[in-house]
């Protein structure tokens, strides 16, 4: 032990009391039933999306522009067509006929052919007496079309006037036909049968907008001999 005497800040000062604890008045199990409330914060906004937006219509709005200002007009459009309708239509009825007269095959007399009055959806068309080729039909009909529809059509109808049958040669018909020369592109359609008994085949020559219609009768020539004829004919 010391035995020094106490100094005045050595001096004893008793016993320091704490405080008594605070009571609360809320019981030891209080539950907050009570919703809370917060003081909400004013939001900041993003305005980025916004002016991406804006930035995207004026872009697309644009393109419109341009797009609209490249796009070719209805008139335009209407031009065209009638540039087209007047081609097809600037050509006189005898301009079609002496047209349609170069596209007949060979073996016909100057005086075989006479001019008939067009069937629907033909510039020109001619009836044809006996040709005098081996095998040759005795009658025949050449329609010269309008379009590749019209042409379609005067093809379909002479399939549906007649008893179709396969050609000789168990060659398909209707069907496509190719010219020896170019084997691998289609000329167009061809198809055997019968009208009244008849024997009868008709092609199509897409190229030429020309459906062709021949027969032979009773008594010959036979379809083979027919068809024989077409196929150097054609």
């Amino acid at each position: 032990m010391s035995s020094e005497p106490p100094q005045p800040d050595d001096e004893d000062t008793g016993p320091l009391f704490a405080r008594e604890p605070r009571s609360s008045s809320a019981p030891a199990d209080r539950r907050f039933d009570a919703p809370l409330s917060v003081n909400p914060r004013p939001v900041r906004r993003n305005n980025r999306p916004a002016v991406l937006i804006a930035v995207a219509t004026v872009a697309v709005v644009a393109l419109g522009v341009i797009a609209w200002s490249f796009w070719p007009s209805s008139q335009d459009s209407d031009a065209s067509d009638g540039d087209a309708t007047s081609t097809s239509t600037t050509e006189s009825p005898e301009q079609a006929q002496a047209r349609l007269l170069k596209m007949l095959p060979p073996g016909y007399a100057p005086d075989s052919c006479e001019t008939v009055v067009p069937a629907q959806g033909a510039l020109a068309q001619v009836s044809c007496g006996a040709n005098t080729d081996p095998g040759g039909p005795l009658a025949a009909t050449y329609t010269l079309a309008a379009d590749k529809a019209a042409a379609k059509d005067l093809f379909d109808n002479v399939v549906s006037t007649s008893s179709v049958v396969d050609c000789p040669g168990n060659i398909q018909s209707p069907g496509p036909w190719r010219r020896n020369a170019t084997p691998q592109q289609t000329a167009g359609t061809l198809v055997c049968g019968f009208q009244q008994s008849k024997p009868t085949v008709a092609w199509s020559t897409d190229a030429d907008l020309l459906v062709s219609q021949v027969q032979s009768g009773p008594t010959g020539p036979n379809m083979v001999q027919l068809y024989t004829w077409w196929a150097s004919h054609s």
